[in-house]
């Protein structure tokens, strides 16, 4: 089957063009979705077959986590368990490139997070996956829509030359144009005191680890 090509305006998504998106994200197939941060893969994260999809067209070793996006920090209670620290980053940093790892719940597959105990949670600074993670009412893998070791794709454009004959295993490609934001998010790891960097990204962690002092213990 053919993959859809649908054009998205980032100012005003369209809504039924993302219902159909949305529709196709609940029967398990993968959408091409613009976030702040480049094209990424999005699928239902709780549903393991969607998500070994979207290992297969990254050609991603299954030991690399995958992280999720969320439309808020209230949806991401659902699937990790948020502190005081997580909540007041949220409140300040997100919708932003920002990921917090956070200790996961049950629902969350062992699959998706490479059988750890923990998942990276983002809300992308982005109204077309915000909308769509709402209306699909599950989390979204948010991994970057390229081959395993290529470059971040900023275009459509680009994510189609990278999957080649594959790209028949898309369902559907949001086109929202080419992406200004060229800095990937932050990663923090909320699960260990200190906290502690895990990639650098557009957010700094200089600042973010002076914010963080107020919620650590005084004798760490």
């Amino acid at each position: 089957m053919k993959t859809r090509i649908e054009k998205v305006d980032a100012a005003n998504p369209d809504t039924g063009l993302l219902w159909r998106a949305a529709r196709l994200i609940l029967r398990g197939g993968v959408v091409v979705c613009p976030t702040d941060t480049g094209y990424a893969f999005a699928a239902n994260a709780l549903d393991t077959r969607a998500i070994a999809r979207v290992f297969h067209l990254k050609g991603r070793s299954f030991s690399n986590p995958i992280h999720v996006a969320v439309s808020s920090i209230d949806t991401a209670e659902r699937y990790a368990h948020v502190d005081e620290a997580a909540r007041y980053l949220a409140g300040h940093y997100l919708p932003g490139a920002l990921t917090l790892v956070l200790p996961k719940k049950e629902v969350v597959p062992s699959l998706l997070v490479a059988g750890l105990d923990t998942v990276g949670i983002r809300i992308p600074d982005n109204p077309v996956i915000l909308k769509l993670a709402d209306m699909v009412d599950r989390p979204l893998t948010t991994t970057s829509a390229n081959i395993s070791g290529k470059p971040t794709p900023y275009t459509a454009e680009e994510v189609l030359e990278q999957l080649g004959e594959n790209v028949k295993d898309v369902a559907m490609v949001l086109d929202q144009g080419p992406l200004q934001g060229r800095e990937l998010s932050t990663i923090v790891d909320l699960t260990v005191s200190p906290p502690q960097l895990i990639r650098q990204g557009r957010v700094s962690w200089l600042e973010l680890r002076e914010v963080l002092k107020r919620f650590q213990n005084p004798e760490e």
